[in-house]
């Protein structure tokens, strides 16, 4: 999956001018790179959100599994469970 990063640049005096707008454009996930005299000076970029505990790492996860073939009988016949290895 490919993902493309939406970068504006604009020079100091034209960000001074449109600062507001700007800035809610870069709340709207694109980056906004500041130019003086053609140099890159700073960058706005959008702030990543924490996900909070309940929808961490599992909840991120939801969907992505797939369950095949039989999972509740047992692999190996109760008898190789119990028997002696040595």
């Amino acid at each position: 999956m490919a993902t493309f990063l939406l970068v504006t640049r604009v020079k100091i005096g034209e960000f001074r001018d449109r600062a507001s707008e700007l800035i809610r454009r870069a709340a709207g996930g694109e980056t906004v790179v500041i130019l003086n005299r053609n140099r890159e000076v700073a960058k706005i970029v959008p702030i990543a959100t924490k996900t909070d505990r309940a929808g961490g790492l599992v909840g991120s996860l939801a969907g992505t599994a797939e369950v095949q073939g039989d999972i509740e009988s047992p692999i190996a016949s109760p008898d190789a469970w119990f028997r002696d290895r040595t």
